[in-house]
């Protein structure tokens, strides 16, 4: 299909490495991805179609910022907390416009511009890509043939960053986003990273990945909320590794009216080491979204545990797909996940695929997937106390989202999440 033929040359390949002034090293990655990409699959997704999402329709020509990044504070007031004490990144389309690491922190953790870490930056370089390998499949190779943006975050051994870290993506203006984010976190440290995007008139498809590694005795919650607007369409991969009695915690609340097909995938390769994913999404209209979850127990003693909430509205499809997976040798492991989606119209559909692959014995694992209709009995009851239908829907929405909702770490960022959450549903019920 001429909607899912690769548009680039081998001259406009070089036009973006020279933008990027990026390390030669770099340039041939890129070159390679494009010749494989060619003969490279979409992922295969039960009840949904990724070649018909025009994931490779993409203008070469709104990648880069060619002028001064015009960024204003005052206009992102509402939504970024400006404070001199906060570790602060803020990234508008392709360039850092503001960053502020307050002096206490400036020896405990590092962050750079992706071209700069590839570049400058050896210890980047034996890490990057991976997690994530660029002939993974056909995104995979066209995230890193195309990349144009991203940061990469280090924290120090024996460093405990005790503020969050907020790390803001703004596109605007029909921007194509192709962003990596990469974060290493040496042994016996910690770091609670939150990351928002924001979409502002921007159709374009974006293609994210996001890449984390845990060392030894090493905590990160990641915290991920996303905000892409109708009529886009792109793919989000998070994937981590966590050394020996470290702990990942992903924290997704993803708020997107685009189609969003989003693959998490960690493993938990040492011993005693942890991950829990939550993730919570309000599906409308005709959107599309696909979630598929991993975790892959693989040493001793490790523990995993899937929870993923969604809401339907209108004639939206969400997919949950979740994949608890404990290795053969992984023994005293625990694998657990639920999946639950509620529907709000009669025209939504909705999947939950939960499957546990176990390959050893000493182990304890466990699923559990429900899928249902919001209870018309409760919202009688609320109207009977003179609740608005929109009110009432509201309050059993917020209520069913909260497990994850809770577990974003800044109040901020909590309140973002209910707002958008509201926004849509005041939107999209009728009364």
């Amino acid at each position: 299909m001429d909607k899912n033929k690769l548009k680039i040359s081998t001259k406009s390949l070089r036009n973006i490495s020279d933008n990027t002034k990026e390390a030669e090293w770099y340039h041939l990655l890129r070159k390679k991805a494009m010749y494989e990409n060619y003969s490279l699959n979409f992922p295969k997704l039960e009840s949904m179609n990724l070649e018909e999402w025009s994931l490779l329709d993409f203008n070469i020509n709104n990648f880069f910022n060619e002028t001064e990044n015009n960024f204003n504070k005052d206009d992102y007031a509402e939504e970024i907390d400006f404070n001199d004490e906060s570790i602060i990144i803020i990234q508008k389309n392709n360039k850092l416009a503001y960053l502020n690491i307050p002096e206490v922190y400036k020896n405990k953790i590092l962050v750079q511009n992706i071209f700069e870490a590839i570049n400058d930056n050896k210890n980047f370089k034996n890490i990057f890509a991976q997690i994530t390998r660029p002939n993974k499949d056909k995104l995979t190779s066209l995230h890193y043939l195309l990349l144009n943006s991203g940061i990469y975050v280090e924290v120090f051994a024996n460093e405990n960053i005790d503020i969050p870290l907020q790390y803001y993506v703004i596109t605007e203006n029909d921007y194509s986003l192709f962003n990596h984010v990469t974060i290493n976190i040496k042994n016996n440290s910690n770091l609670n990273f939150v990351e928002n995007y924001i979409s502002k008139n921007n159709k374009k498809a974006f293609n994210i990945i996001s890449e984390v590694l845990v060392g030894e005795n090493s905590n990160i919650n990641y915290t991920s909320i996303t905000n892409f607007e109708e009529n886009a369409r792109g793919t989000i991969l998070r994937n981590g590794e966590t050394g020996r009695n470290a702990t990942l915690n992903w924290n997704v609340a993803a708020m997107d009216s685009a189609d969003v097909y989003q693959d998490n995938t960690t493993n938990i390769l040492g011993d005693g080491a942890e991950s829990n994913l939550k993730i919570v999404t309000l599906g409308s209209g005709n959107q599309k979204l696909y979630f598929n979850s991993e975790l892959v127990n693989q040493g001793l003693n490790t523990n995993g545990d899937i929870l993923q909430h969604g809401v339907l509205l209108d004639s939206s499809h969400v997919v949950f797909n979740g994949i608890g997976f404990i290795v053969k040798g992984a023994t005293g492991s625990n694998a657990y996940q639920s999946s639950r989606l509620l529907s709000l119209s009669e025209n939504a559909k909705s999947d939950a695929n939960p499957m546990l692959l176990i390959d050893e014995n000493d182990v304890a694992a466990g699923h559990g997937a429900s899928l249902g209709k919001i209870d018309e009995e409760q919202i009688y009851y609320l109207k009977s106390r003179g609740l608005s239908e929109k009110e009432a829907s509201r309050l059993l929405v917020h209520g069913f989202l909260s497990p994850v909702i809770e577990q974003l770490s800044l109040e901020k960022v909590k309140n973002k999440t209910t707002q958008l959450i509201d926004k849509k549903i005041i939107k999209r019920v009728s009364k």
